[in-house]
């Protein structure tokens, strides 16, 4: 029998424990907040990171810059057009003191020309070029980075997807923990139970509830972080299941793919092109230059210089002869900028093989390990039900089922985590072998 201090106690900590479930009441029902964020599929995810993230826009901006930088280049290897005139007037006109005198410079003048030049410089030539080929180093660095953000907001997006996962698997756990705390303080006001059943199952019951707050915590840093990259001003939400397109299944196919489909493979062999394309063109540096202008003029009144109407033809050819080795040090910096680009495409090559490697052995891995986490996830839910209903039945004790709780809800966790890591390596592989973002998402 338990002595009346006893039964005074264990009245107090079943009065305290219903006054918090009652607190907690609208928590177990599990409500989504008023202002729930912006639910967006996986592709509707994809397409606004390109449209609205800002390095997607600067690297859309960088390309109209070195599209503008070809105007300028291309300017100085363009014949010019130039019109001007000039209008004086002086107080008097100016004589000549011998007699009679003659005019030098009359009270009004009026001059007019119009010259068009055309400057012969083989440097501005290949610059030219060089700058076109600039163009096509800015899209592929634009696609570069897209194919970066993309595999940001995946990783996330993913992360999300299994972040909710995590929730629901913790809000199961404080519903079963809540069921049990009620049957054991019912047993308990029954007397046929003990308070310290009561009190263990409501430790268990706080430190779900604890886990819960948590993993809420963790979703909504996640949706907030996804919305910043897709340019939004609120957070956004992820659907719960996510479709990724197929990958190839062999390793000489992955490995093909991502020599022809990779962007930062290509942008690391259009930079190798662009710097051999500068050295092979510094012959330029050592030719002459010339220009040839023609001009127009009207003057009047004539003046012993300028009659009233005439014309003048220039020709300008200069001979580079000595720079102080300005020239030799150009050619040496090409050729040391050009054995650097191929010395990074080398090690960009060695890189995207590994990493293709690497994801089919992490996509083979990853499969094989859902089945795995997922039978234990179902073995684990049947135990607690068989524990739960045995406990009620007398034939187990509440150790028992604590325990059956606990080990249901690790093994719903990792169902879900597996699940995560075998869609991660997925997207990883899809990545690898430039698959991933697909050309429908891809602008």
């Amino acid at each position: 029998m338990r002595g009346s201090g006893g039964g005074a106690s264990q009245h107090w900590h079943i009065a305290a424990f219903g006054a918090v479930l009652a607190l907690l009441a609208p928590a177990r029902g599990l409500p989504e907040p008023s202002d729930e964020p912006l639910r967006l599929s996986f592709p509707e995810a994809m397409r606004r990171a390109f449209t609205r993230n800002p390095d997607a826009l600067i690297a859309s901006e960088e390309i109209a810059r070195a599209r503008a930088i070809v105007e300028q280049v291309r300017a100085g290897s363009l014949p010019t057009a130039t019109a001007t005139t000039a209008y004086t007037q002086l107080n008097t006109a100016r004589l000549t003191t011998s007699a009679p005198p003659s005019v030098i410079l009359p009270r009004i003048g009026f001059n007019a020309s119009g010259t068009l030049a055309l400057p012969l410089d083989p440097r501005r030539w290949v610059q030219w070029s060089q700058a076109r080929e600039n163009v096509k180093v800015a899209r592929l660095s634009a696609r570069d980075v897209r194919r970066q953000l993309a595999v940001t907001v995946g990783q996330v997006y993913l992360s999300v997807a299994v972040q909710r996962k995590l929730v629901q698997a913790d809000e199961n756990a404080v519903q079963n923990a809540a069921a049990h705390v009620e049957y054991t303080r019912t047993r308990l006001d029954a007397g046929n139970g003990t308070l310290v059943d009561f009190q263990r199952a409501s430790a268990l019951y706080y430190s779900d509830r604890a886990d819960l707050e948590r993993t809420r915590f963790l979703l909504v840093r996640l949706q907030e972080q996804l919305g910043v990259l897709l340019g939004e001003s609120a957070p956004v939400d992820a659907v719960m299941e996510v479709e990724l397109p197929g990958v190839p299944g062999d390793m000489k196919t992955a490995l093909e793919d991502a020599d022809r489909l990779r962007s930062d493979l290509r942008l690391a062999r259009e930079r190798l092109s662009v710097a051999e394309k500068v050295y092979r063109e510094s012959w330029a540096d050592f030719m002459p230059s010339a220009s040839a202008s023609f001009e127009l003029i009207y003057q009047t009144p004539p003046t012993q210089s300028l009659p009233t109407e005439s014309w003048q033809l220039m020709l300008n050819v200069g001979f580079p002869v000595y720079d102080g080795g300005l020239r030799f040090g150009l050619v040496r910096e090409r050729r040391a900028l050009e054995g650097e680009a191929g010395i990074q495409l080398d090690a960009t090559l060695r890189q995207v093989r590994s990493e293709v490697r690497t994801a089919l052995a992490e996509l083979e891995r990853a499969r094989a390990a859902v089945g795995l986490a997922r039978e234990a996830a179902r073995l684990s839910s049947e135990v607690l039900h068989l524990t739960t209903v045995s406990y009620r039945s007398g034939l187990s004790n509440d150790i028992q089922v604590i325990d059956a709780q606990l080990a249901s809800r690790n093994a719903e966790i990792s169902a879900a985590l597996a699940e995560n890591d075998a869609r991660q390596a997925q997207l990883d592989l899809l990545i690898a072998t430039g698959h991933f973002p697909p050309a429908e998402l891809a602008p």
